[in-house]
């Protein structure tokens, strides 16, 4: 891996980490998947905060 896509990578093992207890509460299968919808809700969470920021600017 790249560096700059292993400090991605890192970034969103980070964010599962942050909420580790609430993808414990999910009633999931699969473990993997409680995990996998952690990282995408902190990618979302921060295109949306880059979206609003360029709002701003337009």
């Amino acid at each position: 891996m790249r560096r700059s896509e292993r400090d991605e990578f890192d970034l969103m093992l980070k964010s599962v980490r942050s909420r580790s207890s609430a993808c414990g509460m999910l009633p999931a299968s699969d473990v993997l998947e409680p995990a996998l919808l952690v990282m995408l809700i902190d990618i979302n969470s921060r295109l949306t905060k880059l979206e609003e920021g360029g709002n701003r600017d337009g």
